[in-house]
């Protein structure tokens, strides 16, 4: 979340959240480059104690992010329950599984560590506040990188679901043609046949049919603006050359 909803920070206390914003972001992309190491090379391409400790340290920040902006809000119930699915996805889900020994499925294991990737759009909605001046264009960029991460992550989670049971699915290359059709409600060849990959492709297409009339809203009102201040433009001159 953006500092300037905050009780007005001095501007080193500022700085240390937009540090702690910046740690966040690149903690939650990083963890998300060991998900995909892990899944397109296999789970011995990254010790498990290895993985089980950065797992840990990124949710250490980002619970630190968590309780320092909480610490700097104006209204301390309000941002509790505001951003209480913050503090849901900075929990060390996956550590906890490890540490009581429970018992998982390869798919919930895969959910449970690429939870704290959700806590990385945070961070990129934050970037995008600091680098765009108008609103729309900074719910557009939004949009677009969260349809991006969708389907990116979504082609992850289909090849490590249907890998090795799905005989239209050769590699991950499919996967990800298969999640970018899916997303925009196009359709392709491949067809899930476990169920949770069943239930992945119809959350993807909600979630594609959800976002792309925000974008289609956004392109037509992008160039009506355009026509709208050209026309004015023209007649500001021909008013000018008139008089």
């Amino acid at each position: 979340m953006s500092t300037s909803k905050l009780s007005k920070p001095t501007p080193a206390l500022s700085l240390i959240a937009k540090i702690l914003n910046i740690i966040t972001m690149f903690s939650s992309i990083f963890i998300l480059v060991l998900l995909s190491i892990e899944i397109l090379k296999g789970p011995s391409a990254i010790p498990h104690q290895t993985y089980l400790n950065i797992q840990l340290a990124i949710c250490i920040i980002l619970l630190i992010d968590y309780c320092y902006l909480f610490y700097l809000a104006p209204n301390k119930w309000k941002y509790f329950f505001s951003y209480f699915v913050l503090l849901l996805v900075s929990i060390p889900y996956y550590n906890i599984v490890s540490w009581f020994d429970i018992s998982v499925t390869p798919i919930q294991s895969v959910l449970l560590r690429a939870i704290v990737f959700i806590r990385g759009g945070y961070g990129l909605v934050i970037m995008i506040n600091w680098f765009t001046k108008s609103k729309v264009t900074n719910m557009m960029i939004t949009y677009l990188i969260m349809l991006v991460a969708m389907a990116y992550f979504g082609s992850l989670v289909f090849y490590s679901i249907e890998k090795g049971v799905n005989p239209s699915l050769r590699n991950f290359e499919d996967a990800a043609w298969w999640a970018c059709m899916d997303v925009t409600t196009v359709g392709c060849a491949i067809e899930p046949v476990t169920l949770s990959g069943r239930i992945l492709a119809v959350i993807l297409a909600v979630m594609g049919m959800s976002m792309f009339p925000i974008l289609t809203v956004y392109i037509t009102n992008y160039f009506q603006n355009q026509v709208t201040t050209q026309a004015a433009a023209n007649n500001g001159n021909a008013a000018s050359s008139n008089s």
